[in-house]
């Protein structure tokens, strides 16, 4: 099954993603060569209300960019990726009146719902807001909640949510470390407790920490839970969601699991002037590479 990125801003001149459709191109390349074969475009509601512009144009240039990269791959013999639409919204207590309006881009016209979660505080009507959404038959996908300081400090409150059927998605900038230190944690400790669903890109230009490379976060996803479940976060399960249909969490033993390391027979190490960590990094690097190289 292919890679499937539900969290993308890959469309030109929508918010603060590529300006140019030349941008846009780039990564989407840049992600068929990582291993991803579909991407939902989800701009910035807010920054496209500042600029009053229609969900119509999100459909519009997700056609044009389809068109070049079909064009592109038939020319350069090389995999496609494949543009759906959608849009992130704000957690703001708004949403559900924008909602009832009928006027909100949901994730290739399914029932699931892009929510960003802010990065200091929750609101007080977070929990109120994304019960209304539920209420309304909508399914919230809240967005990179290991980089909000309240569920850094209390993963209890995200699993409350999870349990009420809220949908949680990391950013495979988080898991790599490139969005700091306590994201990373999080992020680990969300996917130890088995309540994360979907790990996405969420690529904004074909630099860090925000590019559409996932292939190293699935490497660490693989070590931390099993190659099986890194496949259902980062295919099976954001490939249901574009269904229509709701992802199911694997059952966990409660509480944080030891790192697999932790458990094998201690190694004695002999002027090694690498650390144990630089070391994984460069034997992932190699796992992909020749990963990459199988694709051509």
């Amino acid at each position: 099954m292919p890679r499937v990125d539900i969290h993308a801003h890959i469309l030109p001149g929508l918010d603060d993603g590529p300006t140019t459709v030349e941008e846009s191109l780039a990564m989407a390349r840049m992600a068929a060569r990582d291993g991803t074969d579909v991407i939902v475009a989800t701009p910035h509601h807010r920054d496209m209300e500042l600029e009053h512009q229609s969900g119509r144009i999100v459909r519009e240039l997700a056609d044009t960019i389809n068109a070049a990269l079909r064009s592109d791959s038939a020319r350069r013999n090389a995999p496609r990726v494949r543009i759906f639409t959608g849009m992130m919204y704000r957690l703001d207590d708004s949403l559900p009146d924008l909602v009832d309006s009928e006027s909100a881009v949901t994730l290739n016209r399914t029932r699931f719902l892009l929510v960003e979660a802010p990065y200091n505080r929750l609101p007080t009507y977070a929990e109120e807001v994304l019960s209304r959404l539920l209420t309304q038959r909508l399914v919230p996908v809240l967005a990179h909640p290991e980089r909000n300081i309240e569920f850094q400090r209390d993963p209890k409150r995200l699993k409350i949510l999870v349990d009420d059927g809220v949908i949680v998605q990391i950013a495979a900038g988080s898991i790599t470390g490139l969005n700091g230190t306590n994201a990373r944690r999080a992020a680990e400790q969300f996917i130890r407790r088995g309540i994360v669903h979907v790990v996405a890109s969420e690529m904004h230009s074909e630099r860090a920490p925000r590019s559409p490379i996932m292939s190293e976060a699935f490497e660490i996803v693989s070590e931390l839970i099993g190659d099986q479940e890194a496949i259902d976060l980062f295919e099976t399960n954001p490939d249901m969601i574009l269904e229509g249909r709701s992802p199911q969490l694997r059952e966990r033993a409660a509480g944080p699991r030891f790192r697999r390391s932790w458990m094998r027979m201690p190694r004695i190490q002999i002027n090694n002037p690498f650390p144990e960590r630089t070391t994984r990094k460069w034997q992932r690097r190699y796992r992909r590479a020749k990963r990459l190289t199988g694709r051509v």
